[in-house]
């Protein structure tokens, strides 16, 4: 029996209640799988390394290319995955390999052994958020896509807090034998995200029928011949979205990858420089939810205006960096966490709800893998920029880079100011039905479905 022929024995009341519940249950499920991810985002955890160690940065830095080489390839290879055989077995095997690649870390390996495995872990986890995206374009109603990708980018943040809390201070315990205390920094992280990815295989479907529901979202209609990869080269607004990110990220990673280092070297304390640099995650989540809330509440689903205007206040910002770096550490503290929320802000909004947006359905993994992999090959060589930079102008220059990075990022989507979150599907020359006409189509012949 079909899910709409098994939905539509069911009392509408029940139904309802039934698919509220499975909604939440795959958002949670989500949550969880992605906070684990982070706990083995990276096998380089930070530490302050000196400016004038230029050996010590620089191999620093390859690591991290290492790393960003591998989650490149990853987002392309989970993105069709993700759409040809579904979010779960997508996430469930990059969540696999990145728990043998951490564990591996664990013993001593050569250098050339280490950064192989950069790249393993790299690749695997990029099958994260692909993955995610796709489940939710399927399992969260359009509607509410905004403001439940806002909250659900907590687990970024949460989740490498937490996680790397707990690999450090399974370290420490002193009861631990030596042995153990020095594979413990893996091994924590490692069971963590082996334990997450499991229970997201075990507590999600792919779709909405797997439950007997009816699909949630309106199915997309595209034509044969803007399937599969094809359609997202053709796509405008997902190459602007990729370019554009591409920008961006290169912003966000270089402050990750630099702040905590510059800090250290302005203030002189490994301490005070570890908690200004966290600011910039702690308060991007906060950007994440006024994105959201700004552009479905006050503007009815606008995207590119919020996201412009955040990046073209967050280049402001860095222009006025000798201001705020001479007034004091409040003054540092309170532009770090503005950055954060004018920087996180845009790159959620743009790269989850605007792609998602801007294709059918049936090419949400692709697209989504398709925007965040060429947006990590700007993650990929922000550690080189940086070193680069560093060593031929200074850190102070950077924020030059990143004034007008953030700036093309911003001009960008200021191109598509005037983009409803409709435009894309209804748009004649793309070729597709409106799959919101397509849904009312559907309904209108089957009234026994529209009543459920």
């Amino acid at each position: 029996m079909k899910a709409s022929d098994t939905a539509s024995l069911i009392d509408p009341g029940t139904l309802a209640e039934r698919r509220s519940y499975w909604c939440s249950r795959v958002f949670a499920a989500a949550w969880i799988a992605y906070a684990g991810f982070n706990s083995c985002r990276t096998l380089v955890h930070w530490q302050p390394v000196p400016v004038h160690q230029d050996t010590s940065l620089s191999k620093l830095a390859d690591l991290k290319v290492f790393f960003s080489l591998g989650y490149v390839c990853g987002q392309f290879v989970a993105g069709w995955a993700a759409d040809q055989y579904g979010a779960r077995r997508t996430l469930l095997f990059g969540g696999l390999i990145s728990v043998l690649a951490t564990i591996s870390t664990a013993w001593n390996s050569p250098l050339m052994v280490f950064c192989i495995l950069q790249i393993v872990n790299g690749f695997a986890q990029g099958f994260g958020w692909p993955a995610i995206s796709k489940l939710f374009s399927l399992w969260l109603p359009r509607a509410e896509w905004a403001v439940g990708f806002a909250w659900w980018s907590t687990s970024y943040v949460l989740g490498s807090f937490l996680f790397s809390a707990l690999s450090k201070g399974a370290s420490r315990i002193g009861t631990l034998p030596p042995v153990l205390a020095s594979l413990a920094p893996a091994l924590a992280p490692a069971c963590v995200l082996l334990l997450t990815t499991c229970f997201f295989y075990a507590r999600t479907k792919d779709l909405p029928e797997d439950v007997g529901l009816e699909p949630i979202n309106p199915p997309g209609r595209p034509p044969a011949e803007s399937s599969g990869w094809k359609g997202i080269l053709g796509n405008p607004t997902i190459r602007l979205l990729a370019v554009m990110y591409f920008f961006l990220k290169l912003t966000r990673y270089s402050l990750l990858f630099w702040l905590p280092l510059y800090l250290l070297e302005t203030q002189r304390s490994e301490r005070s420089s570890f908690a200004l640099s966290s600011l910039l995650e702690l308060a991007g989540f906060l950007g994440a939810l006024i994105a959201a809330y700004v552009s479905e509440r006050l503007l009815g689903g606008r995207r590119y205006p919020v996201g412009s205007t955040m990046l073209f206040l967050a280049a402001f910002i860095f222009l006025l960096h000798p201001v705020v770096w001479m007034l004091g550490k409040i003054a540092i503290g309170i532009g770090i966490a503005c950055t954060g929320i004018l920087v996180w802000g845009p790159d959620l909004l743009m790269t989850s709800v605007a792609v998602l947006e801007a294709v059918p359905l049936e090419q949400a993994g692709r697209a989504s893998g398709f925007v965040d992999g060429v947006g990590s090959v700007g993650q990929m060589i922000s550690p080189l920029v940086i070193t680069m930079f560093v060593h031929s102008f200074g850190w102070d220059n950077l924020f030059n880079l990143f004034f007008f990075s953030t700036l093309i990022a911003a001009s960008l989507l200021a191109k598509n100011w005037n983009k409803s979150r409709t435009d894309d599907r209804e748009d004649p020359a793309s070729g597709r039905i409106s799959e919101w006409k397509a849904f009312a189509l559907h309904n209108t012949i089957s009234p026994k479905r529209s009543q459920n």
